[in-house]
């Protein structure tokens, strides 16, 4: 009887994801914040490639899975592009995108520097219903297949400010509405993406040459759903290894942990355990991410890639 209960769980929450389709944040924004923001492209080496593998509430059938790459890297002083591609699936929805991002670099004065990100992208979501009883199967929704699907071209957009350790990001995934094939109205935002909006501050504490802190806020408003904030803090150790605890709006709580080797390999571990009902029912969330980094080979050669505005 659980089992049922938590089956007709999840597919309740496919058919709220169905209607109010979310952009996927990964919990790696922390240590690859360019899976978040195209702002960010190019900003911190030469060349990066990240993987990440989330598994939520392992343990239930049909919970959500996603994946992501993300390569970005610096042609130019003062620019980075970059690509993100994203396959996430939760019980009968599916949802992939992939993205081309574009960012320029610009220094306003000295330590202070502006970031311009866009990035159209290509974005695609299904339901797959051929495993599940049909009361109708003239229903609008199906429009005569048991795995609607819908692909849309959109384009999402960002600004970050940055001074020395301090990053503050604006931006948006999707900037405008996709209008569905659906012309019923009950069905009109059911494979669409709503419109997000987020606001992302991050900042680094520098305690000695081998420890720091780093504090990240990120708020997200998506249409049609409710509001979500992280909060969180790592520690960095020689900038090689860190830990840290972090705490998402619906009691969610985040442990992470991980390491760089040799300045070029990342590996990065993030459980997600909650205090709802849904504590005990799974074995929490997990989420690994694996990435290979290209950095400046030395200090002027990492300044060098923004252009100045004007010299002090």
């Amino acid at each position: 009887m659980r089992k049922i209960r938590i089956l007709l769980f999840l597919l309740f929450s496919a058919s709220a994801i169905g209607y109010a389709q979310q952009y996927p944040v990964l919990d790696a924004y922390r240590i690859d914040p360019g899976i978040l923001s195209p702002a960010f492209t190019g900003s911190a080496s030469l060349f990066q490639v990240f993987l990440t593998h989330r598994n939520e509430w392992t343990g239930i059938p049909g919970a959500p899975v996603t994946g992501a790459i993300n390569i970005e890297g610096a042609p130019a002083n003062n620019m980075g592009v970059g690509t993100n591609i994203i396959l996430n699936k939760a019980g009968i929805v599916k949802y992939f995108s992939i993205s081309l991002n574009y960012a320029y670099h610009l220094q306003i004065a000295k330590s202070h520097f502006l970031h311009f990100g866009v990035s159209p992208s290509l974005y695609q979501n299904s339901i797959d219903l051929s495993n599940v009883v049909v009361a109708n199967p003239y229903d609008p929704l199906l429009n005569g297949s048991l795995k609607p699907t819908e692909t849309y071209i959109n384009i999402g957009a960002s600004l970050m400010y940055s001074f020395k350790t301090l990053n503050v990001c604006l931006g948006f995934p999707y900037l405008f509405n996709n209008k569905s094939m659906y012309h019923d109205s009950a069905y009109a935002n059911v494979l669409t993406m709503g419109r997000n909006f987020y606001a992302y501050f991050n900042y680094s504490l520098i305690f000695s040459d081998d420890w720091k802190m780093q504090f990240d806020v990120l708020y997200r408003n998506v249409q049609y759903t409710p509001w979500l904030i992280d909060v969180g803090a790592m520690v960095y150790f020689r900038n090689s290894y860190w830990i840290g605890l972090m705490y998402r709006k619906g009691n969610v709580f985040i442990v992470n942990a991980g390491l760089d080797i040799s300045n070029t390999l990342v590996i990065g571990y993030n459980y997600e355990f909650s205090g709802s009902a849904m504590m005990g029912k799974s074995g929490g969330t997990h989420e690994i991410t694996l990435g290979y980094t290209l950095k400046p080979r030395t200090q002027a050669e990492k300044k060098s890639k923004a252009i100045k505005l004007k010299e002090y």
